[in-house]
């Protein structure tokens, strides 16, 4: 299984169902150039675009319902755009590990709205900083509230096993949106 179409798609026929519970389907995938795999977490809730974007905009918050977030502080935000610092909480004997990120906030042809997310390894304020990251949460209107499309790429700098990570990659994401659906 190689994801070859990364950035604004998604190879979704390339995937592994790793979760599927609570209506919360994760899956992993490998992806070039990469021995980390990717993951993909879809959920419908019954709330609107609004509400979602209110709590996705609210950066200060994420430490109470985002997964392994030790802490984040926000650097900037305007409408379209937002820039924080987010350390990710590892488990012992690894250290935590953080990254600059970047969301834009982009109507796609369909109307959706695309957030892209770029990290950046640049002035962070840790010990570590992952090596890269990146990804995009999809909103889309669907029966009368919205499907969210979660993807996410990273890799550590630390030496952390790559069969250690893989095999429990899509836990964040799970855990992530059990942790929002309780927000609305």
């Amino acid at each position: 299984m190689l994801l070859t179409c990364l950035g604004k798609s998604f190879c979704q026929d390339n995937w592994k169902l790793a979760k599927n519970d609570q209506g919360i389907k994760v899956y992993v995938g490998e992806i070039i150039n990469s021995e980390f795999f990717a993951f993909k977490a879809v959920m419908s809730v019954k709330s609107t675009e609004q509400q979602i974007l209110k709590i996705l905009k609210d950066v200060n918050k994420y430490n109470r319902w985002f997964a392994f977030t030790e802490s984040v502080k926000l650097i900037k935000q305007s409408d379209n755009h937002q820039l924080f610092e987010m350390e990710t909480d590892y488990p012992w004997p690894f250290a935590n590990e953080c990254m600059k990120y970047s969301m834009d906030f982009e109507r796609t042809e369909n109307e959706s709205l695309k957030i892209v997310i770029t990290g950046s390894r640049e002035n962070v304020n840790c010990k570590y900083s992952l090596k890269k990251a990146s990804g995009y949460i999809l909103l889309e209107s669907e029966n009368g509230g919205t499907k969210i499309t979660y993807y996410f790429h990273s890799e550590p700098s630390q030496k952390i096993p790559t069969t250690l990570i893989n095999s429990m990659i899509y836990k964040m994401p799970f855990r992530t949106f059990v942790s929002l659906k309780k927000l609305f």
